[in-house]
Order: C-alpha cells, then structure tokens, then sequence
C-alpha cells in the first residue's frame, strides 16, 4: 500500500457506507437508514485509497464528558495496514481538541488498542 495515496475525508456518501459495512459483514442497513445514521454522527472519519473509500469510523459524541466510538470498519483487503489505527488515532484527537475530560467508551474487545492509542 502506497501511504502517499490515502487521503482522510470527514464525510462519506450513504452508498459507500453501506459498501463499507457489506464487505466486513456488519448489520446491512438501506441507503435511506445510512444517510440518517451518518447525519446523526457527531463525527466521521473516512479514509480512502486512490479514491475508494477503504475505512470509516464514526464518533458519538456530547462534547461534555462522554464519547462513543463506533463503527470502526476496514476494509478486509486493508486489515493489517495501519487503517484501523488511523481511524482511531484521527477520531481520538478530534476528541481530545474538543473536550479535556472525556470517558471513551469501547467494546471490551478493544480496549486494550484503544488504551495503547490513547496515552
């Protein structure tokens, strides 16, 4: 992978997020439930590879104390190439610009790559 042809984007169509969670095989949603679920996201992190969408995660977010990360979703031919911790190092820095004293909340499961990402 060519790290010179990511790019970051704070959006993502509707389309392409429901791509995206197609191909890791999360909870299919309709084009008209994706626009609502990406309108209501506090904050969208997208990074696409030559120009195709190849990882997305989403924050929810109050900006006063508490902040949900969810939807982190890599691509499985990008898995292992360094996406999932963009997403997540670009999303917890937006968290740490707009709030001091933040609770992130994860799936048991990732807390430990989180924790690592977060000191």
């Amino acid at each position: 992978m060519d790290h010179q042809n990511i790019e970051l984007r704070h959006s993502i169509s509707p389309e392409m997020f429901c791509r995206l969670r197609e191909q890791v095989n999360f909870q299919k949603v309709s084009q008209r439930q994706a626009k609502k679920i990406l309108e209501n996201t506090s904050y969208i992190c997208a990074v696409f590879y030559n120009n195709e969408p190849v990882g997305v995660t989403r924050l929810l977010f109050d900006y006063g104390t508490d902040a949900y990360i969810t939807d982190v979703i890599v691509n499985p031919d990008y898995q292992g190439c360094g996406i999932g911790r963009l997403l997540i190092e670009n999303v917890l820095n937006y968290i740490r610009q707009n709030v001091t004293d933040t609770k992130v909340v994860c799936k048991s499961g990732k807390r430990r790559f989180l924790s690592s990402l977060w000191f």
